[in-house]
């Protein structure tokens, strides 16, 4: 099923269909304008599409609980049974949420974060020099897929040689078929990976001397309370699958943005200070994370329609971000000029994205390198391929040719 219905005029929307996928955007515009509180009785799910509705639904946790998953597909019962081998912080709300969250938080920093700048930087060159002097090149393949687990992984302490399989687990966790609720094999079998993966890590751990967060986590107690083994589980598959996905996503949907923006794009070659900016535009306008699962914890009205306790619903944060309300009546257009004042690219509130401040870096970093060194790339737009999931959007394979370059290591 597809986002229109267009011989009766029904409004449709699937997440799952991957036609709604190559531009979600055009339903998003009939759902904000002709359905405000829309439901979708096959798949059962409300979507909430206006800007101010997704963000007093991030504010109002109480209500909106993220206990019941993060994601349509995996959706559960708030009150029924939780994975027993890992919790992420992700699916609790307050105050186990607030607990983890302050644990967590003591550990991983935003100096900490400020530190990486140098070591973010010589990563993504490592890989820009293993294809400069070919003057071709997947920017996902090649760059943008493989640096954000190096990233990561020199976070928590990862060693080299368990990167490629964990990146590979991380990438397969995400993948639906087309018009699907259904977690395919595929997908439950990389979140196996991931979990057998970090269940013998933690044991290596405990027995033997590490570094980097993981092992800062094992040690740490913050007023008495540590965190519990499926915590430590939920927070690593989780900082892995976030940090890797939506950072690879979000680097080369930036590249294939600005591609098809020329102008925009001489204007950052021109001025290497609107970077942060186009990082944030690019957020914004075609953000990695799409929606946000919630699950209702009381009846609600929204727009002239009753929502009832138990039910499921979408924060749209593709649709929220594009409402005019908000950003104008040029709300539709990608501007790196823009200055917004607030976007949902990261969430909101309670939940906010744990890991923004790395995620922002890693992306500026990689484009300022990029254009650096590429200046004059061009998408292969014939033969990009695109990314099917859910909640997650952006490109398997983006081929790009350039002015072949020399290695900064010889």
């Amino acid at each position: 099923m597809a986002a229109t219905a267009a011989a009766a005029g029904e409004l449709v929307y699937n997440p799952f269909a991957f036609t709604v996928h190559d531009d979600p955007y055009a339903a998003y515009r009939r759902l904000r304008e002709e359905a405000p509180a829309y439901w979708n009785p096959e798949l059962r799910f409300w979507a909430l599409s206006r800007f101010d509705d997704v963000l007093e639904a991030f504010r109002d946790y109480e209500t909106f609980s993220s206990a019941g998953g993060i994601a349509l597909e995996s959706r559960r019962p708030i009150d029924g049974d939780r994975p027993s081998e890992q919790q992420m912080m992700i699916e609790l709300d307050p105050p186990e949420h607030t607990a983890m969250r302050k644990l967590v938080s003591r550990v991983f920093t935003v100096q900490r974060v400020a530190q990486m700048e140098d070591e973010i930087r010589r990563i993504v060159n490592g890989y820009i020099d293993s294809v400069i002097e070919a003057g071709r090149a997947d920017l996902v393949a090649d760059i943008s897929g493989s640096f954000p687990m190096d990233v990561i992984s020199a976070v928590l302490g990862i060693p080299e040689a368990d990167r490629p399989a964990l990146a590979e687990h991380a990438d397969r966790v995400l993948v639906r078929a087309d018009g699907s609720m259904s977690i395919p094999p595929e997908a439950a079998e990389g979140m196996f990976g991931l979990l057998g993966y970090f269940m013998e890590d933690l044991k290596r751990r405990r027995t033997a001397e590490g570094e980097g967060l993981i092992s800062d986590l094992l040690g740490l107690e913050v007023d008495g309370r540590a965190l519990t083994e499926p915590e430590l589980l939920g927070f690593c598959v989780l900082f892995v699958i976030a940090g890797h996905e939506t950072t690879t996503k979000l680097v080369a949907n930036a590249v294939e943005l600005l591609s098809r923006h020329p102008d925009q794009r001489a204007a950052l070659l021109a001025d290497p200070a609107l970077f942060p900016h186009a990082m944030e535009e690019v957020m914004r306008f075609h953000n990695s994370t799409q929606y946000m699962h919630r699950t209702l914890t009381r009846d609600v009205t929204r727009h002239g329609r009753a929502m009832g306790a138990g039910d499921s619903v979408l924060l749209l944060i593709g649709a929220a971000n594009h409402d005019h309300r908000e950003f104008g009546p040029d709300a539709e257009a990608f501007d790196i000029h823009r200055r917004p004042d607030r976007h949902l690219g990261f969430g909101y509130g309670t939940h906010f994205c744990l890991g923004a401040a790395l995620a922002r870096m890693e992306g500026r970093v990689a484009l300022e390198e990029i254009h650096r060194r590429m200046p004059d790339y061009r998408v292969d737009h014939d033969n990009k391929v695109r990314f099917h999931s859910s909640n997650v959007t952006g490109w398997t394979s983006l081929p790009v040719a350039f002015t072949p370059g020399p290695r900064l290591a010889a």
